[in-house]
């Protein structure tokens, strides 16, 4: 398993499709803690559940992507891997530890970045160029690739 959690352990979300298909990581993030008692972190894995199965992709928890009671206003959650699984994840995409094909699946872009559009833009765009299909799930599913 690839150290990228960050938060209270959850049960691993079961796969539902072929191992042969793309994999498919999640990124859960919400800003209180609060939120994890509340329907925040359930909403999300139950979207990520019915979005692999209409693509055709597994889930992959051997990434854990949950950052638990960080804010995306200040975009730090993507530039320490060492504190945020975001910028975990990131990293392992630059080492070209994630294969080519992969998706990474957000609720909503604002889940990724609440900063200005370019460094929001570039992020997605450099995902892109490394071959990572991006999810979003909310307010309708979009595939950016």
């Amino acid at each position: 398993m690839v150290p990228a959690r960050h938060g209270a352990g959850r049960e691993a979300y079961p796969p539902t499709v072929c191992p042969q298909s793309p994999r498919a990581y999640s990124h859960l993030r919400f800003s209180a803690l609060e939120q994890a008692g509340g329907g925040s972190f359930c909403c999300q894995a139950e979207l990520r559940g019915r979005s692999c199965e209409r693509n055709g992709v597994t889930p992959d928890d051997s990434i854990s992507l949950l950052d638990e009671g960080v804010s995306a206003h200040t975009d730090a959650h993507m530039s320490n891997p060492d504190r945020h699984a975001l910028a975990s994840f990131l990293d392992l995409v630059q080492r070209r530890r994630v294969p080519r094909g992969a998706y990474l699946i957000v609720e909503n872009l604002v889940r990724v970045s609440r900063e200005h559009i370019r460094p929001a833009l570039t992020t997605l765009l450099n995902l892109i160029d490394a071959s990572v299909r991006v999810v979003r799930l909310l307010p309708v599913e979009q595939l950016l690739d």
